[in-house]
Parts: structure tokens; sequence; C-alpha cells
């Protein structure tokens, strides 16, 4: 026995095929790509906010006070002299043998403050050395920026609404890339 054969769904398919393949551009027919326009619909600029940090040096002058390094003379004249003229004073003091020890206290203190005027120099024996220098730190200012990232762009094609980012603002329509696979 033959099958039936079932000649008008056959002629059917076949013409529903090649009528598709008119349909499309010729390069598509074999699941190929091809390019048309679209309709833009709608253009959102999109901005990106973000903080710039600069470095800046602020600068200021400021009085400080020079400590001088041991301005001794390497001579002890002044310290026998301090000695000798505190002795004297300390003579001047006591009775007996409390004499003598006034005598040596007064030589030890004089010793001592000739020692240490001579370790301060002669601009601190009248107040100190003071000098102005300039002082300067880094600080930070910050600038808040807003710019342009890109633009969010929505377009129609064929019935159906995309949406793409771009980096320029696009004019009424943009080209798009179909492309066409059979189920």
């Amino acid at each position: 026995m033959t099958k039936p054969q079932n000649k008008p769904l056959s002629l059917l398919l076949s013409s529903t095929l090649l009528a598709a393949s008119f349909a499309l551009p010729q390069s598509a027919a074999a699941g190929e790509s091809f390019t048309d326009w679209a309709t833009i619909t709608r253009v959102e600029p999109v901005e990106r906010r973000y903080t710039v940090r600069r470095p800046v040096e602020k600068c200021w002058m400021e009085t400080v006070r020079v400590q001088q390094r041991n301005t001794s003379d390497g001579s002890i004249t002044n310290e026998l002299i301090g000695g000798i003229l505190g002795g004297v004073v300390g003579n001047q003091f006591g009775g007996g043998s409390g004499k003598d020890a006034m005598t040596i206290a007064g030589a030890a203190l004089g010793a001592s403050i000739a020692n240490d005027q001579e370790k301060l120099g002669p601009r601190q024996r009248s107040g100190g050395n003071y000098k102005e220098v300039e002082r300067c730190e880094t600080i930070y200012e910050t600038e808040e920026k807003t710019e342009r990232s890109h633009y969010r762009v929505t377009y129609r094609y064929n019935g159906h609404s995309f949406t793409t980012k771009m980096q320029s603002r696009p004019s009424d329509s943009i080209r798009v890339q179909v492309s066409v696979t059979p189920r």
C-alpha cells in the first residue's frame, strides 16, 4: 500500500518558506544578520558624581626661640673669677667654722653661676634668641564634580522596546544589528 501524501500541507509549507525568503534580505535567509533602523523613543542623560581631593600647602610665619649650643670659650677663667667673688661674698657671713663653710659654699655657687652664664651666651642673657621661621602644612581641599557619563537610550524595533547605553546623544533613529535564526 502506498502512503497517502499530504500534498496541500507540503505545498503550503514550501510556499511559506519561499515567501519568507523574499521578505528578508537575501543575506539573512540563512540565519545571518543584517542592519536596519530603529526609532528612538527616549534619551536620558546619566550623570556621575565624584569628589576631587587636591593637596594645598598652607604656610605662615612663626616666632620661635633658638637654643644655642654651648658657647664656652674652653677657658675656666669665668668660673675662677666667679668662684673667687662668691668666696669673698660667702666669707662675709657666718662666724668661726661656719665662716669657712660659707666661703666654700659662696665659691662653689659663684663658679656655678659663671659657668651657667657662659653657656647661655650674650643674647640669651638678655631674654633669649628668637627668629622668624616659616612653617608649612599640607591640607586637602575637596571639590564635588558632576559630569555626564553616558546616555540611556530607549528605542523601538519591530514593535519591541529595547534600552542601550551610548556615549553621545543619538538623533531620531539608530542603526541596529538584526539577527535571524530559525527555530
